[in-house]
């Protein structure tokens, strides 16, 4: 648990600083916080209850620190760690895998805000601006993404993944 906690600190702090210092030049939007689930997942691997509820507060820190719609990135991180829980039940976890799931999440989390946002006419987002939003989020996360897994690869996975 004490690493599951210092993965989602870390992401907060990295989100935190690229959101302060990257903001301007607009190529990259972070979403770090949520994507560690995925690199929390190993340990909770056998327990889907723990694993939802550990996602479900690290949403609603998430909603605090960075949102003003509370609640709300607490059920989107909770509905996209389910399917985080079933992709990577059912398939080995590797690199490949790692990269595939985050697409998914990076993809998943942004449609569901611009159909909430339009839904509820908060922000009238269009589909080019979908296309720029995702095209902005895919090469940061991605890095970070891959950066995480080959330093967490050596030591922490392999004492996780063989339980």
């Amino acid at each position: 648990m004490f690493f599951n906690i210092i993965i989602a600190v870390i992401s907060i702090l990295l989100e935190n600083l690229f959101n302060i210092y990257l903001s301007s030049f607009r190529i990259m939007t972070p979403l770090f916080t949520l994507l560690s689930l995925i690199f929390i997942f190993p340990y909770f691997k056998n327990s889907k209850k723990e694993f939802l509820i550990f996602s479900f507060f690290l949403g609603l820190i998430y909603d605090l620190l960075f949102t003003n719609f509370y609640i709300l990135n607490s059920i989107l991180f909770l509905i996209i760690s389910f399917f985080i829980f079933y992709i990577l039940k059912t398939h080995n976890y590797n690199y490949f895998i790692i990269i595939y799931t985050s697409l998914f999440v990076i993809f998943f989390y942004n449609v569901l805000l611009f159909l909430i946002f339009n839904f509820f006419n908060y922000i009238n987002y269009t589909i080019f601006d979908l296309s720029y939003i995702l095209r902005n989020f895919l090469i940061g996360n991605l890095s970070y993404v891959t950066i995480l897994y080959f330093i967490l690869k050596r030591n922490y996975f392999k004492h996780i993944i063989k339980r």
